[in-house]
């Protein structure tokens, strides 16, 4: 059964809340009909395992009828409006699924399945080795018994992803502040979405309360009155976009950047023990997990040709980017603004070494890494030579080695609130910000070892260089607007999934420029920029910038913290 972590729990929704908007509070209304008795005809054959629980019926045409049907408007009519008014613009979503935040694509139903032959699998049993894809269709019972890595090659067959944390919060909780509590609005209206059944599957199955993997995995749970809903069939507990049951029915995995995958939403049992409405989050199970109230469903990068045509270019950094931090805090814009308050973060166990939101590396650390360039990428504004683009495997180590043991921070420094990492910080600023978090700036050489790992490699990804992987190489023409306004060319912390060191740190070079501190420096000499940021340039893990004071902040200054395991 689902259960909550609740320390990992807590920090991952602190981390990972997306700005949104109160939507309209749609009155609820319960759901119409009841899930399939057992022994009626659709439950007597969805205990063979292709027997389908889909209204829509077998195959890939059906389902996009049924999608059409249930959204003519996004297929360029209206069949009660007469004729319509010209052609649709085109949409930068599939059609089963809704734009969210103009940044991603998130299916509108929860996922059901179907086999290699476009067979309907049932959404009663697990699929163990079976090469299953994801569908998203209205009217149908959604895959539960599923674990979240076979959820995501589910979406990865569909041509799709598993969704993150991040985009199913922002799904969620809307795209304007302030963020809905539920998906469709901010106040809980009873009846609305497919949460708090009186009574457990399991016990009304086998008569007592049983917690172990053949109990919790019965293809009879689901299948009881009042138990999992068609997708949809909670017609009211929708978002603005029309994204159905994020609240309830299914638990929904997402791709998580902590130790374990996250349960977001909660399910028919039990919507409120880990949380409340989307802020209800299960980080209990390790990937392969499953039972009778796990489900998912898939997420894709909208279509960038299909986006209406672009406007004017940004004007600089007080025009397109000032919306991009909380106003009145310290940020991109504003060098002088109040530093964000914080505190310690929790630990998950008493036995964790470091506290949630950081990575234990232990290792030895090379002193005298032998890193020689292959091939150097051009400078093409003045064509010389400023960086390696690829390097000679394996890297040699001449120096003595070193062993280490530290907490480091899995991301860049980004506060509650924001949606990028904080910048224009400046070293002292930094410190007293990790010291308020129990923790202290990374040391140079605990920050090397974290990048390159025990191999030396110099990009914490490998051997040769990808500027789109980490967020850097942007030629110089792409960095300002004027002789002194720059672009503001920040990700958020999480949006790279690529830019991974070998032990799970991520955006170490790239994005922000990150402070740590120089041993046996006096001040204002202790200061050490490391990783670099988005423009082309030290972009690499041995590289550094040392010549800024402590009292130093700019548009790309940011950071990270480490401290001491337990």
């Amino acid at each position: 059964m689902s259960r909550s972590g609740s320390p990992l729990a807590a920090l991952a929704l602190a981390a990972l809340v997306v700005a949104a908007a109160v939507g309209a509070c749609q009155p609820g209304r319960r759901r119409e009909g009841t899930a399939d008795a057992p022994g009626s005809a659709a439950t007597t054959a969805a205990t063979a395992p292709h027997a389908s629980a889909s209204g829509a019926g077998p195959g890939e045409a059906a389902s996009a009828a049924t999608v059409a049907a249930a959204f003519p408007a996004q297929h360029g009519t209206d069949p009660a409006a007469g004729d319509p008014p010209g052609p649709a613009p085109p949409s930068r979503c599939p059609p089963e699924m809704a734009l969210v935040g103009g940044t991603t694509c998130v299916d509108r139903w929860e996922a059901s399945l179907v086999d290699e032959a476009g067979e309907p699998w049932s959404p009663y049993h697990a699929v163990g080795a079976r090469k299953v894809r994801a569908v998203s269709r209205p009217g149908v019972v959604p895959q539960a018994h599923i674990g979240a890595a076979d959820a995501g090659r589910a979406c990865v067959r569909a041509g799709k992803r598993l969704c993150t944390t991040a985009e199913w919060i922002l799904a969620c909780q809307g795209a304007e502040k302030p963020p809905r509590a539920y998906p469709y609005g901010p106040k809980k209206v009873a009846g609305t979405c497919n949460v708090e059944r009186a009574e457990h599957p399991v016990t009304r199955v086998f008569g007592k309360h049983l917690t172990d993997s053949v109990a919790l995995n019965s293809p009879r749970l689901n299948q009881l009155p009042d138990s999992v809903a068609r997708t949809g069939e909670f017609s009211s507990c929708a978002t603005p976009e029309g994204v159905m049951d994020l609240h309830g029915n299914l638990l929904e995995w997402t791709q998580s950047t902590y130790v374990r995958p996250l349960g977001m939403g909660g399910h028919y049992v039990d919507g409120v023990r880990n949380g409340v409405g989307c802020s209800n989050v299960t980080s209990a199970h390790d990937p392969k997990y499953h039972d009778f109230s796990t489900g998912f469903r898939c997420c894709q990068a909208p279509d960038p040709e299909a986006a209406p045509a672009p406007g004017p270019a940004p004007a600089g950094a007080a025009g397109a980017d000032a919306g991009r931090d909380p106003p009145g805090m310290r940020s991109f814009v504003d060098p002088t603004g109040k530093l964000p308050s914080v505190q310690p973060p929790p630990f998950e166990s008493a036995s964790a070494r470091c506290p949630v939101d950081m990575v234990h590396v232990e290792a030895l650390r090379c002193a005298e890494p032998v890193q020689r360039c292959k091939r150097w990428l051009p400078r093409l504004s003045v064509g010389q030579k400023i960086s390696c683009a690829e390097f000679e495997e394996p890297t040699t180590c001449t120096g003595a080695r070193r062993q280490l043991s530290y907490c480091i921070d899995r991301f860049e420094f980004q506060p509650d609130g924001y949606q990028l990492p904080l910048t224009h910080v400046n070293w002292s600023e930094a410190q007293n910000l990790c010291r308020a978090m129990d923790k202290r700036l990374c040391f140079e050489d605990e920050w090397e070892l974290a990048c390159e790992g025990p191999d030396a490699l110099p990009y914490p990804y490998g051997y040769v260089r990808d500027g789109a992987r980490c967020n850097h190489d942007f030629p110089e023409e792409q960095l300002v607007t004027s002789d002194h306004d720059f672009i503001d060319r920040r990700v958020a912390r999480d949006a790279l999934p690529g830019c991974r060191s070998p032990f799970g740190v991520f955006n170490l070079v790239g994005n922000v420029d990150e402070w740590t501190t120089r041993y046996q420096r006096s001040p204002p000499r202790r200061a050490i920029l490391r990783g670099g940021w988005w423009l082309i340039g030290r972009n690499r893990c041995r590289a550094a910038t040392d010549n800024h004071s402590e009292l130093y902040a700019g548009v790309q200054t940011g950071f990270r913290c480490c401290r001491a395991p337990r």
